[in-house]
C-alpha cells in the first residue's frame, strides 16, 4: 500500500541513530527500486525503512510505498530487528546487543541460539547478556528454554541428565524414548542417565578439570555437591558415591576417532570412510571454533546460524537413530 509519510511514526526502537549519508546515498536511487517500508499497522510505528522515509522526504515526497505488520509490540519488535539485521544498513554491536536483551526480558525462555539468530549475535554473548540482567530478574535463568524448532529444551546438558534421572525415578517402567523426549534430551543420552543410574553412579559425567561431582544420600540423586581434586585425578576419573568403584572417564573426541579409525569394518567400506570423514571435521578444538564464530560478519550470522542449526538437527537425528538399534540390541 502507499501511506502518507506525514502518519508514520518515526521513532526507531533499533537504532541508537541514523545516518544522514546512507539517506542522501538513497535519496538519489529510483524509489521504485527499493523495496516498501515495514509498518506496525497498530502505531504506525515504521519497524523497517526509516532511512528510506527520510530519503524520500529529501526528493520532496509525502507518500511511501509500505507493507503492514499486525501484531504485538513485542513481535512486531522482533520482526523490526530480524528485518534490519538482515539487510540494509547494519545495525551496530551495541544496537544489536540492546536489542537482544529487551528481546530477552519479553521471551526469557527462548533459547540463547533463537535470540542470536534474531539479533545477529553469537549465542555466546547472548548468554552473556542473559547472566548480566539475570541479576536483576532471576527468571531469565529458567531451566528449560524454547529452541529455534519450538521444542523446549533444557538449558544445559546438566540440566537435561538431572531432569531424566528424576523422571527414571519416578517412572521406572517408562521407555528411553518416553525419558528423552520428556526431558528434552537425546536417546542416547537418556541411555546413558538410566545405565549410570543402574551402576550406581551421578547421572551427570565427571568434569575433566579436577572437580568431582557426588550424588548426595537422597531417592532422587538430584541434589549435587561439589569438591576440588588434589590434582592425582586430573584425567577425570571419579569415583562412584554410592559404590566407591572408579568412574570411568568418557574418552574425548579424538579417542574416539582414533578407535573409530583402527576399525576394519568401518575402513573397510566406501560407507564407513565417507563417515570417518566427516566425523573428522568436528576434530577442531574450541578455541578454533569460538575464531570461526568471530570471523562470520554479522549480517551473515543469521544465515550461517540457521545452516549449522539444520546440520546440527542432522546429526542428532541420526545418533538418536543409532541409540535406538544399539537399544534393541
Amino acid at each position: 500500500m502507499t501511506a502518507p509519510i506525514s502518519a508514520l511514526d518515526l521513532s526507531h526502537p533499533l537504532r541508537s541513530g541514523w545516518d544522514p549519508q546512507h539517506v542522501k546515498a538513497l535519496a538519489v536511487l529510483d524509489a521504485s527500486l527499493l523495496p516498501p517500508i515495514l509498518v506496525h499497522r497498530p502505531t504506525m510505528r515504521v519497524l523497517d525503512g526509516q532511512h528510506r522515509v527520510r530519503a524520500e522526504q529529501l526528493r520532496g515526497g509525502t507518500h511511501i510505498r509500505a507493507e503492514f505488520f499486525e501484531g504485538t509490540e513485542d513481535e512486531s519488535f522482533v520482526l523490526a530487528v530480524r528485518a534490519n539485521v538482515a539487510h540494509g544498513l547494519p545495525l551496530s554491536l551495541g544496537d544489536r546487543k540492546a536489542a537482544a536483551s529487551r528481546i530477552l526480558r519479553a521471551h526469557p525462555r527462548w533459547s540463547d541460539r533463537s535470540i542470536g539468530s534474531v539479533a545477529g549475535l553469537s549465542p555466546k554473548t547472548v548468554g552473556a547478556i542473559r547472566r548480566r540482567s539475570a541479576e536483576e530478574d532471576p527468571r531469565l535463568n529458567g531451566v528449560h528454554r524454547v529452541g529455534r524448532d519450538g521444542r523446549t529444551h533444557p538449558a544445559s546438558a546438566t540440566a537435561g541428565r538431572l531432569h531424566a534421572s528424576r523422571l527414571i525415578s519416578e517412572r521406572p517402567h517408562a521407555s528411553l524414548r518416553e525419558i528423552a523426549n520428556s526431558a528434552g534430551i537425546s536417546l542416547g543420552t537418556a541411555q546413558d542417565v538410566r545405565k549410570r543410574l543402574a551402576n550406581g553412579q551421578h547421572p551427570v559425567p565427571s568434569p575433566r578439570n579436577g572437580v568431582r561431582r557426588v550424588a548426595a544420600a537422597s531417592p532422587h540423586p538430584l541434589v549435587v555437591s561439589e569438591h576440588v581434586g588434589d590434582g592425582s585425578d586430573d584425567d577425570g576419573a571419579g569415583t562412584s558415591a554410592r559404590s566407591g568403584a572408579p568412574e570411568q572417564r568418557r574418552p574425548s573426541l579424538p579417542e574416539q576417532l582414533r578407535v573409530l579409525r583402527q576399525d576394519p569394518s568401518l575402513r573397510s567400506t566406501d560407507m564407513g570412510r565417507a563417515l570417518l570423514r566427516m566425523l573428522s571435521f568436528h576434530e577442531v578444538p574450541l578455541a578454533h571454533w569460538q575464531a570461526f564464530v568471530d570471523g562470520v560478519p554479522p549480517h551473515r550470522a543469521s544465515a550461517v546460524a540457521d545452516l549449522a542449526d539444520a546440520c546440527a538437527g542432522m546429526w542428532q537425528e541420526f545418533a538418536r537413530e543409532l541409540a535406538g538399534r544399539a537399544a534393541h540390541g
